[in-house]
C-alpha cells in the first residue's frame, strides 16, 4: 500500500468508524476543557466582546487590537443568549465540532488521516479547547472544501465562506487569497469546463472575498498594540523575508520538535540550518501529493511562502498560527481528492506518493504533539495559567472579595475576568480595565517605588483592599535589578525598594510557573 493510499483509502471514510471517532473526540476534549485555566488571550477577546453597550460600540472598541470581528461577534452573540463567561469554552468546542464533524463526515480521507487532525494537536486541543478564533478558520477552511466541487461554478456560497475566513483572523486573509488563486487556476487548467461561466462566477465570489478583506483591514489597522509590531529596517526586513522564502521551516519551527531538538542543535548554527533545510524539503514536498491537481499545489506554495515572509517580517507565529497552513493543506487534498475524474499521469503518481508520504509525516508529528499537550493538560502538575488558583484563593478570603487588583507585567490581570468580578487596574496606562494596550505611549519603563505608590493611590481612590500580582520574585538580599517584560516594558528593583515594598504588603501566596506561559507570580495584599 503506497503513500497516496493511506491517505484517501480504498473505500470512503464509512459512517460507523466516523462516530466511533467522533465519540472519542467529544470525550477527549471535554475532559481537556474541564482541566484548562483559561490565559490572557483566550479571556482578553471575551472582554472586548462583552464591553460597550451594544455591538456597534464593542466593534468600535476591538478595533485596532489585531484580529477581525467574526470570533467577537460569537462570543457576544452566545453570551447574549446564555449571560455566562462558560460561552467561551462552549463556543471554541461548537465551532470545533462542526469542523470535525465535516471531516469525518464529508471528507474523502482515509481513518488514518482523520484519526490524526481529529485526534492531534489542531483538533484535539489547539482549536478546540484553546478557546481562540482560529478554530474558525478550520471550519470555513473545510467548509469550502466541502462545497468546492458543487459550487464553484454557481452561486455566491464560496465566496461568503472566503468573505468570512478574512474575518476570522489576519494569517487567514494570506489564505483567502490562496484560495482564490487555487479556484482560477483550476478554472484555467480544466479543458472541460464552460470558461466563460466559470470566470464570470469566480470573479463574482472574488469579489464577495475581496470586501471581506477591505473589512478585515479596516477592522485591524491602525492598531494601538504599536509595541507589538516587530520593527526591522529595510535591509533587515529584505534579508529575513529572503531566508523565510529560502527555507520556510525557519518561520514554521514550531511544527515539527523544535522545542526539543532546538536546544541541542543551537550550540552548532550549521546544524540547525541543515535541520531546517531538511524540514523545509518536508514542508514543500508535502503539497507534492497535490500533482494530479496542480492549481492546488501552487496554491499550497503560495500559501507556505505568503505566511513564511508575514512570520519572519511582521509577526512572529506559534503553533496556531502556523497550523492554519497545515490545514489549507488538507482542504487542498480534500479538494483533489472528492474529484476522481481527472487524469493522473504516471509521473504524477509517482510524484503524489512521494508527497503524500511527507503530507503523513506532518500529520504524524501534529499528532505526536498533540497526544504530548493533551498529557500535559490532563495529567501535568502545572496549570495553563495560575489565574484559576487566584480565583480560588479569593473566594477563601472574604476580606478580599471586593479588592482591586493589579499587576505588574499589568497584562498577568488580563485572564482574571473569566473566574473573577473583581476590579483591575493597569499600572502602566495609569487606568481601570481588564484588556491591555501594548501601545508604546504608556509607562515603558516602572520601578517597584511606582508599583507601591500606584497601589496608594488606587487604595484611596477605591477605599477598599489592594492585591499586587508580581512576577518578578523579590529578594531582599538580592542587587539592584532591570527586567524585561512583555514587548518593550522594563521593572527596576532596589535592595531599598524592595525592603520598603515588604514592609508596607503581606505576602499571601506564590504561585509557582505555568506550563505553557509566564502566568505565575506572587500575591500580596497592600497593607491598610
Amino acid at each position: 500500500m503506497n503513500a497516496a493510499s493511506l491517505v484517501y483509502g480504498n473505500l470512503r471514510f464509512r459512517r460507523r468508524q466516523a462516530l466511533g471517532l467522533l465519540f472519542v473526540w467529544i470525550v477527549l476534549v471535554s475532559l481537556l476543557i474541564l482541566n484548562h485555566a483559561f490565559w490572557r488571550d483566550e479571556v482578553r477577546a471575551l472582554s472586548f466582546a462583552l464591553a460597550g453597550e451594544d455591538v456597534f460600540e464593542m466593534l468600535k472598541g476591538m478595533r485596532g487590537d489585531g484580529h477581525p470581528a467574526v470570533w467577537y461577534l460569537l462570543l457576544r452573540g452566545a453570551f447574549t443568549l446564555f449571560s455566562t463567561p462558560a460561552v467561551l469554552p462552549l463556543v471554541s468546542f461548537a465551532v470545533a465540532f462542526a469542523a470535525v464533524l465535516l471531516l469525518a463526515w464529508r471528507s474523502p480521507f482515509g481513518w488514518l488521516v482523520v484519526a490524526a487532525l481529529m485526534l492531534g494537536r489542531i483538533g484535539l486541543y489547539e482549536y478546540s479547547v484553546m478557546a481562540r478564533n482560529y478554530g474558525i478558520s478550520m471550519l470555513f477552511m473545510f467548509s469550502f472544501a466541502a462545497l468546492y466541487q458543487e459550487h464553484r461554478h454557481r452561486g455566491i456560497a464560496l465566496g461568503l465562506i472566503l468573505l468570512l475566513l478574512a474575518n476570522t483572523n489576519a494569517h487567514s486573509v494570506i489564505l483567502v487569497g490562496a484560495f482564490l488563486l487555487f479556484w482560477l487556476l483550476d478554472i484555467l487548467l480544466d479543458r472541460s469546463v464552460d470558461r466563460p461561466r466559470a470566470i464570470r462566477t469566480f470573479c463574482i465570489n472574488a469579489a464577495i472575498a475581496t470586501v471581506g478583506v477591505l473589512l478585515c483591514l479596516i477592522t485591524i489597522y491602525p492598531t494601538f498594540n504599536d509595541a507589538a509590531q516587530l520593527d526591522y529596517g529595510l535591509v533587515d526586513l529584505a534579508q529575513r523575508a529572503a531566508i523565510a522564502l529560502l527555507l520556510p521551516a525557519s518561520s514554521f519551527d514550531h511544527l515539527f520538535f523544535e522545542p526539543v531538538v532546538g536546544p541541542v542543535l543551537a550550540w552548532q548554527g550549521h546544524l540547525m540550518t541543515g535541520y531546517q533545510a531538511v524540514m523545509s524539503i518536508v514542508l514543500i514536498g508535502s503539497t507534492v501529493g497535490l500533482a494530479r491537481r496542480p492549481a492546488a499545489m501552487i496554491a499550497a506554495w503560495s500559501a507556505l511562502f505568503g505566511l513564511a515572509v508575514f512570520f519572519a517580517a511582521i509577526y512572529t507565529g506559534n503553533y496556531r498560527h502556523e497550523a492554519l497552513w497545515l490545514v489549507f493543506l488538507v482542504s487542498m487534498y480534500w479538494i483533489a481528492g472528492s474529484d476522481e475524474s481527472r487524469p493522473e499521469m504516471t509521473s504524477a503518481k509517482r510524484l503524489g506518493s512521494l508527497g503524500s508520504a511527507m503530507f503523513l509525516l506532518l500529520l504524524g508529528a501534529q499528532f505526536v504533539s498533540g497526544i504530548g499537550q493533551a498529557f500535559t493538560v490532563a495529567f501535568g502538575s502545572l496549570p495553563e495559567s495560575r489565574s484559576r488558583d487566584l480565583a480560588q484563593l479569593i473566594a477563601s478570603r472574604p476580606d478580599l472579595r471586593e479588592a482591586t487588583i493589579l499587576a505588574d507585567p499589568d497584562f498577568l490581570v488580563e485572564p482574571l475576568p473569566y473566574y473573577l468580578s473583581n476590579r483591575t487596574y493597569l499600572m502602566r496606562e495609569e487606568r481601570f480595565g481588564n484588556t491591555v494596550r501594548f501601545t508604546r505611549n504608556a509607562r515603558l519603563s516602572l520601578s517597584l517605588e511606582e508599583v507601591l505608590a500606584s497601589a496608594r493611590a488606587v487604595q484611596e481612590a477605591t477605599g477598599g483592599p489592594v492585591v499586587i500580582l508580581l512576577h518578578l520574585r523579590l529578594d531582599p538580599a538580592g542587587p539592584a535589578r532591570v527586567v524585561k517584560e512583555g514587548y518593550n516594558w522594563t521593572l527596576s528593583t532596589t535592595p531599598a525598594q524592595v525592603e520598603e515594598f515588604l514592609s508596607q504588603t503581606q505576602l499571601i501566596a506564590r504561585f509557582g510557573p505555568s506550563c505553557c506561559n509566564d502566568e505565575s507570580f506572587d500575591v500580596y495584599v497592600l497593607n491598610p
